[in-house]
Parts: C-alpha cells; structure tokens; sequence
C-alpha cells in the first residue's frame, strides 16, 4: 500500500498540482489555506483526492472568527492573507474547514495512523521542530495509540522514531521554509517512509499573489519566502 502525505498546501495551487504521485490513498494535514492566492481551487482540489484531512490552523481561522495562533514573525502576513480568503471563500467552503476534524486515526493493513496538525494530542498551535528533544516527543506520544503518527504546522520535514512509534512531518507543500523553495510531501509504502521534493510553477504563484488585494508589501515578502524556501 502506498500513502502521499501533504501538508500546509497555504493556496498554492500550481505547488499542489506539481504532486503527481500516485498513490492508494491520500492524507492531508491541513492548512489548506491562507497566504497564497488560490485558496478556492486548493480546497476543491483536497477534496477530490480525499476526505482524509484534518484540520490545521489557517483553517480554523477562515471557518471561525478565531486568530490563527502565528508568531510574530509572520502574523502581518497571515493577517492580510486571511482577510484576501475570507473574502473569496463560501459559506460551504468556511463550514467545510471548521467541520475537519482536529485529530484522525486510521487503521489500514493492520497499521495504526494518526493524523493531527500541530501535536499528535491535536494542538493546532504547537510547534515541534526537528530538533525537538526525545524526552518532549515521548511525552506528546503518551496517550497516543498509534505506530505512524503524521503531523505538521513547521513547515519542516522530519521524520523520528520514538520506542515504537514513528512521527513524519511530511514539510511543506506550499510553503516550505527550510531554504529548498520545492514542494515538500511524504509517502509512506509498505512501511518505508520518504520525504520527497517537486519543482513547482512559483512565478504562477508569484502571479496568482499579485491579484490579490493583499497589501504589496506582504505580497513582496510572500514571494520572496517562496522564491527562498523561507525567511
């Protein structure tokens, strides 16, 4: 069996549709929107790849009248993001990403899959890096019942085992930040786990931003973390 994992798609479009693995089954781990200019056709093309999708923090946001939880370093550029797709987004759209689950368990060829956004609890805010110790990652693994648990939110790849778990963040599809400005996902295959990379369109992106009524200097800045894999 074979698994494609993808994360924090953030309206880029043209970075989704770069994905073109095969696979028997899809996860995605939310942050559908915001940031990126095509929010819309992200959600449409989610939902025609699987309805096995949790919801991550820009989601919540656009569906509720919540704060997305950012940091400082990129609250400006969520702000203006999420005033642009709330805009653009339905009624049926908001409902459908305030209606995702927080947390999904999975069960497929006798493995157990959990799939959360931020924390395997369902934390939409926490941020576990790469180089989160051990000693955190087995404390945020002590309820869970899983052997895969598939998390995101950092836009940064990482896959760690802890005892007998293994925890994949597949990065970045959309939006990656650790300096490869390439779509990041992961695919999980008879129990072999791999972060892989694709080339995407960014000036399509670029394009897409510019029409947008998001302000121009968020948009500079945008297109700069897309151009550089981060900031």
């Amino acid at each position: 069996m074979k698994i494609l994992v993808v994360s924090d798609i953030h309206g880029n479009l043209a970075a989704l549709e770069a994905v073109h693995e095969k696979a028997d089954v899809v996860f995605c781990l939310g942050d559908i929107v915001n940031y990126g200019p095509h929010p819309k056709a992200c959600i449409k093309r989610i939902q025609d790849l699987t309805d096995k999708v949790v919801r991550g923090n820009h989601d919540n946001a656009m569906g509720s009248d919540v704060d997305c939880g950012c940091s400082a370093k990129y609250k400006e550029l969520s702000d203006a993001g999420k005033i642009f797709t709330r805009t653009v987004l339905n009624e049926y759209e908001r409902e459908f990403l305030e209606n995702l689950p927080v947390t999904l368990n999975i069960k497929l060829d006798e493995i157990e899959f959990l799939l959360s956004h931020g924390s395997p609890g369902g934390d939409l805010y926490k941020y576990l890096r790469p180089d989160v110790s051990d000693r955190e990652l087995e404390e945020e693994l002590k309820d869970v019942i899983a052997d895969v648990v598939f998390i995101g939110h950092t836009h940064l790849p990482m896959i760690r085992k802890i005892k007998d778990v293994t925890i994949v963040n597949p990065g970045s599809v959309g939006q990656p930040r650790d300096g490869i400005p390439m779509a990041s996902y992961a695919v999980w295959e008879d129990g072999r786990i791999e972060i892989k990379r694709v080339s995407y369109n960014i000036e399509a992106t670029v394009k897409g931003l510019r029409a947008t009524n998001m302000p121009s200097k968020n948009i500079t800045i945008l297109t700069d973390i897309l151009k550089n894999g981060g900031m």
